[in-house]
């Protein structure tokens, strides 16, 4: 069945039923296909059984202020007419009469009423339905395959001069200068890319050979020029092009969901992130001399703003301070706080222990080799944001800005980073006093009264608001680890500093577990017989050390064996190396190459001047064998013993001859014995002076004594 306004298929007609009288089988309905068509009579008999076709979806937009005073002027016009002669206006018999009459008494157009009537009955007979198409006003704009705006054509009239006709070939310049002037680089402003424009493509040449710019109307306009920049190319397009895509992503992208969109509660995400703190420091031991500005790590958790670690300390940004950072997680917080002479409240630090299901850091020492340490030895998932996107750990970033916010007015010497852009900036590090551990405390301060503030600007879930929970780091910690405690894993403070600390292979030799030049033993090591067996063939161990200090490594058990790692000391052969860290090891070891390399030089030219000095000797010689007999070497060597005492009684005769004759007399010393007749005596020491004593211990006197006891 058909009611009023459905619209049904007639001949493959779209009609529209307009009125109906089933007493009488007549229903009248109008071409929604023509644009000239009137109401037809038809008998609803025929009709009443027809589908209903689904009306086009009306595409709805705001009307302007001229659409609705249109309507309503149409509106006036053609509301009394109906209400006089509705149903009389369906038949076409009398339509014109009643028309022409209406018009004439109104003073209004048949024309007019006509098309205010046509356009009533085939939009569905509503007053709405005599709202002009002022939207789609003008000839349709060809963009790329679609037609997909209107526009006005030339737009409103100039104020001066005559409008230049874009053509096909200006579109071309256009798009060559924006893309070689205006989209690859930030510098160039549109009218700097609408004068080079000009320049190359619309000058003319003169009857003396000069270039003169067209006149206005034979060129286009900075506006024609602004209007094709921004229909051909959005903002987007034009920002990721001129500042790039990482700019793009950081200052210039939508936002339109949230940083705790996929945060699945407290101790979900943990971010860590370093800066430099705007503080100078003093040494210590001398305040008068000034260290710089200190490194300060931030662990904080993205639901809660709780900061749940901290490393404040002369380390660069770098592993060391970050492991320091995440082993402060589960550091004992009241040591610390005595060490620094806070007051300690177990209730300031609830993720005591407590570790996260993913870190999410820097693509710089959370993106290094180390921080494979908290993946395997802590099992927690380490996430790296694209570069330059702090975006990706907004809280981290923010707890940074909130630290200083709150030291800021506090801290002497503190030096904010606008001060240095500026021109003859002031020099803030006059003022320092604080010292590495006064600034610990501070820090630790500062740390405990953000976790303890309310956040008014955080938004509270539905929950959160039910349960009436505060807005402070504190209490979202506490509300949400209810339901996520079973959820998250606790590692005490040793658990987490061997599983943070760096691996390597170790070589056990006959002269210990060598590593990075040291050299290491430990009581297992010996008991099983390591270095014994490491002399028929040497082996390899994994160890684990910190870098900060060589004193000791910890050897982890061979093989398949599970067990607790073993510590190794240094020995004495390294005993030189206690206190220094790997760095300085390594630095030693360089030096001791290099005097090894200078070594290896000067001994080569020790050996070639040995070679040259006895050259000369040695070919006399030769020269010498080859002159006398030959010999057998059987007979050479057969008579070796008396030639050798014939040698040696000639050498004693020069030697004899050299030092003096008749044996020298012994000084200071009196054998009871006397001269051993026969005996060959060494030369005397020479006498000291009578007024000069010769003390005991001297190497004078023992050697004294050590000739006498030799002749005794």
């Amino acid at each position: 069945m058909l009611f009023r306004n459905d619209i049904f298929l007639l001949d493959g007609v779209r009609v529209r039923l307009l009125d109906a009288n089933m007493e009488v089988d007549r229903a009248w309905g109008i071409s929604l296909d023509d644009v000239y068509a009137m109401p037809v009579c038809l008998p609803y008999s025929e009709i009443q059984d027809l589908p209903v076709e689904p009306a086009q979806e009306a595409i709805l937009h705001k009307p302007s202020t001229s659409q609705i005073r249109y309507r309503d002027r149409a509106w006036a016009r053609l509301s009394p007419l109906l209400d006089a002669h509705g149903a009389q206006l369906l038949e076409s018999a009398g339509r014109k009469a009643i028309i022409c009459d209406y018009a004439a008494r109104t003073g209004c157009s048949p024309t007019t009423l006509y098309t205010h009537l046509r356009r009533y009955w085939q939009r569905g007979q509503v007053k709405q339905a005599l709202m002009p198409d002022f939207h789609q006003s003008g000839r349709p704009v060809r963009q790329g395959a679609n037609e997909v705006s209107i526009t006005a054509g030339r737009g409103r009239r100039p104020t001066r001069g005559s409008i230049y006709q874009l053509t096909t070939t200006d579109a071309d310049h256009f798009h060559e200068v924006i893309k070689r002037e205006y989209l690859k680089d930030a510098r160039h402003t549109a009218v700097d890319a609408f004068t080079v424009l000009l320049a190359e493509h619309y000058r003319y040449i003169d009857g003396n050979g000069e270039r003169h710019l067209l006149a206005e109307g034979e060129r286009p306009s900075l506006r024609q020029f602004r209007r094709f920049l921004g229909s051909h190319y959005d903002i987007e397009v034009r920002t990721r092009a001129r500042e790039g895509d990482r700019d793009f992503e950081r200052e210039h992208r939508k936002v339109l969901g949230s940083y705790l969109a996929d945060c699945q509660g407290v101790g979900h995400y943990y971010e860590i992130d370093a800066t430099i703190a705007d503080v100078y420091l003093v040494a210590s031991g001398d305040v008068s001399k000034i260290i710089g500005k200190p490194t300060l790590y931030l662990v904080t958790d993205r639901k809660s703003n709780l900061i749940v670690g901290a490393y404040f300390g002369l380390e660069n940004a770098s592993w060391t301070g970050a492991r320091q950072a995440i082993l402060s997680i589960a550091e004992d917080k009241r040591a610390l706080c005595e060490r620094y002479g806070v007051a300690y409240d177990p209730a300031d630090w609830p993720a005591h222990q407590v570790f996260p299901k993913e870190f999410i850091g820097d693509r710089g020492e959370m993106i290094s080799s180390m921080s494979n340490q908290v993946a395997d030895g802590l099992e927690i998932t380490v996430t790296n944001p694209p570069a330059q996107r702090p975006d990706w750990k907004s809280t981290v970033e923010c707890g940074f800005r909130q630290i200083h916010s709150q030291i800021r007015p506090i801290t002497p010497a503190y030096d904010p980073p606008s001060n240095a852009e500026r021109r003859r900036g002031k020099h803030y590090e006059k003022d320092a006093c604080l010292t590495l551990t006064d600034f610990g405390k501070i820090m630790l301060e500062a740390i405990i009264a953000h976790n303890r503030r309310e956040m008014p600007g955080y938004a509270l879930s539905n929950r959160e608001l039910l349960d009436g929970v505060s807005p402070s780091p504190l209490a979202l910690w506490a509300h949400g680890i209810r339901t996520r405690a079973g959820l998250l894993t606790r590692y005490d403070a040793a658990r987490v500093r061997f599983a943070l600390l760096p691996e390597a292979p170790a070589v056990v030799s006959e002269r210990g577990i060598e590593f990075r030049g040291c050299f290491y033993s430990c009581p297992q090591a010996i008991s099983e017989k390591w270095f014994e067996r490491a002399r028929v063939r040497r082996f390899q161990v994994q160890v684990s050390y910190d870098p900060r200090l060589a004193d000791a490594i910890y050897v982890h058990p061979r093989g398949e064996k599970a067990g607790e790692p073993l510590v190794a000391t240094l020995t004495e052969r390294s005993r030189e190396c206690r206190g220094l860290c790997f760095d300085e090891v390594a630095y030693l070891e360089r030096l001791r190459a290099e005097v090894v390399r200078q070594t290896d030089h000067s001994r080569l030219e020790n050996s070639i001047g040995l070679r040259e000095a006895t050259k000369l000797t040695i070919e006399a010689a030769k020269e010498k064998l080859k002159g006398s007999p030959r010999k057998s070497r059987s007979a050479r060597r057969a008579d070796t013993v008396p030639d050798r005492l014939a040698e040696r009684a000639a050498e004693r005769k020069m030697l004899a001859s050299i030092e003096g004759s008749g044996p020298p007399p012994i000084h200071a010393v009196d054998s009871p014995r006397g001269p051993v007749p026969g005996a060959h005596h060494s030369p005397a020491l020479p006498a000291p002076g009578a007024d000069t004593p010769v003390p005991a211990d001297s190497l004078q006197a023992r050697l004294m004594a050590a000739r006498e006891r030799m002749f005794e």
